[in-house]
């Protein structure tokens, strides 16, 4: 794996951190192989915000085409919110949405005041790839399932994930997850 592709780990909102639930398994599981990571707790993390969290990512994290996100629900919604403007090598959108889901907190976050680019998104990355949980309680399947559609994503639906660790929902590891994301590291031209 080239030194040059980083993994941005992107965690959620409603107080997550990049210490909960799988981000540290993935951390270290990535770094054991090789792979440089990146992972920081966002600003106003209650809220998640986009006007605190894109410039964090844009102007802090930095990223570039040789740069994978990994976003979990309102991470997923900065990344894809990023990739409108600028490149990135691909994301992999964990319980990902594009509307409010009918949540205040989702309302007031920012990230839909205006509607996506999705030619922008598919077109500045090199893949973008999904997944979300049948039993998820605050997005939808069917909410998956268009944005999906929307970005042309390579979809993995599971069944008892929940919303993947959010919440009262105790989940470490997502060795799922780690293996889609070292398939695809593996797949990165060098």
């Amino acid at each position: 794996m080239s030194d040059a592709v980083r993994v941005v780990l992107v965690h959620g909102n409603a107080g997550a951190t990049i210490d909960g639930i799988w981000f540290p398994y993935l951390k270290r599981e990535l770094e054991a192989r090789g792979h440089n990571v990146v992972a920081q707790t966002f600003p106003d993390p209650i809220k998640g915000r986009m006007r605190y969290w894109l410039p964090y990512l844009t102007d802090v994290i930095r990223p570039d085409d040789q740069t994978v996100i990994v976003g979990h629900s309102s991470g997923a919604l900065t990344a894809l919110r990023y990739a409108e403007s600028a490149p990135l090598l691909g994301t992999f959108v964990v319980a990902g949405h594009h509307t409010d889901c009918g949540f205040e907190l989702e309302r007031r976050s920012g990230f839909f005041d205006r509607p996506w680019d999705w030619a922008a998104i598919k077109r500045n990355q090199r893949f973008i790839v999904q997944f979300h949980s049948t039993d998820d309680p605050w997005v939808p399947v069917e909410v998956a399932r268009e944005l999906h559609r929307l970005t042309g994503s390579r979809l993995t639906v599971m069944e008892g994930m929940g919303h993947f660790g959010s919440y009262d929902q105790k989940l470490d590891t997502f060795p799922e997850l780690l293996e889609a994301v070292c398939q695809q590291l593996a797949t990165v031209d060098r």
